[in-house]
């Protein structure tokens, strides 16, 4: 069976330590069959790849690995609501075989620092991280709603244990945005780069149900030592009936069977 990641980082990416020779050679290693590069865009920071230097090192790529790995060109784009139409531009008349859209901040508040959790009770602001998901959907354009579950990262930082977290309040809205998603032909990734947990189960079962089909497995790595296989979610998706996963090409989907 055919084995993709597709959420990996380079040193086009500001917090990579990878490059994309580096990624590629460890891909090798690891008997992984298809990467996609998806560096960040991410206005709030300042960080703009520059597309033809972007695209000029993954087409090398290409050539050099033609033969052991197949390459594809993609982008991270970060969600931000004050710069959809610099983003919109951005992309614009650029060739891409995959988009990730990633909410990283909301409101201008970034997520990784803590400063969109201050001051507010962890269900309250995981409620507003669910209620901006719902929004961004048509304000932006992607081909799968990246790490869904982000928020299970501040866990620590916030010394919670996720098992005692009581998900069910939240159905009401992931489910809303899972069908939003699949009206409108966008599916959703199931993100690799730290366990999963039973809110992740969760939301495959939700899409599954919802007749959602389009789902990508990636990583999200950003360094050497972080690279693996993708197994992890391939089992997830088994272990909940799902049949396939997509890997892109040219924006479209492609369904890859699980064995």
């Amino acid at each position: 069976m055919k084995r993709a990641d597709y959420h990996i980082h380079s040193q086009f990416s500001p917090d990579a330590t990878l490059t994309i020779d580096k990624a590629c050679e460890k891909a090798i290693q690891l008997g992984i069959d298809e990467l996609c590069f998806t560096d960040h865009l991410e206005f709030a920071e300042n960080h703009l790849v520059n597309y033809d230097n972007y695209r000029d090192a993954i087409e090398a790529a290409k050539a050099k690995y033609e033969k052991v790995l197949s390459i594809k060109i993609g982008m991270e784009v970060g969600f931000d609501k004050w710069k959809q139409q610099q983003i919109k531009d951005y992309l614009e008349n650029k060739e891409f075989d995959f988009l990730i859209g990633s909410m990283h901040r909301i409101n201008g508040l970034n997520l990784f620092n803590g400063d969109f959790f201050a001051g507010k009770k962890l269900d309250f602001a995981f409620g507003e991280y669910f209620e901006a998901l719902y929004e961004a959907v048509l304000d932006f354009d992607f081909s799968v709603l990246g790490h869904i579950t982000l928020i299970k990262r501040f866990f620590r930082r916030f010394n919670v244990n996720p098992s005692d977290f009581v998900w069910i309040k939240y159905d009401d809205i992931i489910k809303a945005v899972l069908q939003k998603l699949i009206t409108h032909g966008k599916g959703i990734e199931l993100n690799l780069r730290v366990p999963l947990i039973d809110l992740d189960f969760r939301i495959l079962k939700f899409y599954k149900e919802l007749g959602g089909e389009i789902i990508t497995l990636g990583t999200d790595s950003h360094h050497e030592q972080n690279m693996h296989t993708p197994e992890e979610g391939i089992q997830a998706l088994r272990d909940v009936g799902l049949r396939y996963y997509s890997i892109f090409e040219k924006r479209k989907p492609l369904f890859i069977p699980i064995k």
